[in-house]
């Protein structure tokens, strides 16, 4: 049974009473580093089975399988600025059927590319803003437990306040915007010739920032294909074909 098999299967491996010598071996296989970069699963699958995990004995395995996982992931160069929003309305299950919630997500995509990013800074936001300290080589799950909830959306504010001349930028939100703020252009502060890539987890009315055009880029939704979507675009502009 492939890794992408045992974790979607661990609550049924519980219900049928699965013993603790045949759980070892389960447990073996999803804290083996090497199995889990080959099998390019990537972390949001990790971390819903984390969050999901039946009993406390697949919480370490799940942790160990989080972190290797993040080998999957592509590492960007340069200096990123990775945003990520903290409102109350973000605090809720992807899924009907899931205990992975939207800032859950939120956090664990923006650590993982923070994490993997030659140079990174960690930012949250909300009302206010303020950096998430991190260190290479950290567990990802612990990096997301240092997130809080910061009230409502003011994205401009964080980007003024922490863009400094990095390569590109990340905003991952629900572009909820407070009130306050409504209408300004997010990213008024990065240069042009900068990239700014949002992640929009809600679909909320319209965007609250520019895309489509230029080095403005927006997605909707989150998963794990969104981690290659940034060196995707950047090769692309850079004619760096195949890849």
């Amino acid at each position: 049974m492939g890794l992408f098999a045992l974790i979607r299967n661990l609550r049924n491996f519980d219900r049928a009473g699965v013993g603790d010598q045949a759980a070892e071996l389960v447990a073996g296989r999803l804290a083996d580093a090497e199995r889990v970069r080959r099998s390019r699963v990537l972390p949001m699958r990790f971390l819903a089975a984390y969050r999901a995990a039946p009993s406390l004995r697949w919480a370490w395995p799940l942790q160990r399988a989080l972190d290797a996982s993040l080998a999957n992931v592509p590492r960007l160069p340069g200096r990123t600025l990775v945003l990520v929003d903290r409102p109350g309305s973000m605090f809720y299950a992807m899924s009907r059927h899931g205990k992975l919630t939207q800032a859950d997500a939120a956090a664990l995509f923006g650590a993982a590319l923070a994490l993997r990013a030659d140079r990174a800074d960690l930012v949250e936001f909300g009302t206010g803003h303020r950096p998430v300290p991190f260190r290479r080589g950290e567990s990802s799950p612990t990096v997301v437990e240092r997130f809080g909830n910061l009230g409502g959306t003011n994205t401009a504010a964080a980007v003024r306040a922490h863009h400094r001349g990095h390569d590109r930028v990340v905003i991952v939100t629900d572009e909820q915007v407070w009130a306050g703020r409504d209408g300004e252009n997010p990213t008024r502060a990065v240069p042009d010739r900068v990239p700014v890539y949002t992640w929009n987890l809600a679909g909320y009315r319209q965007g609250h920032g520019p895309s489509g055009a230029g080095t403005r880029h927006t997605f909707a939704g989150l998963s794990d294909a969104a981690f290659a979507m940034i060196p995707l675009i950047e090769r692309g502009q850079a004619a760096d074909w195949p890849f």
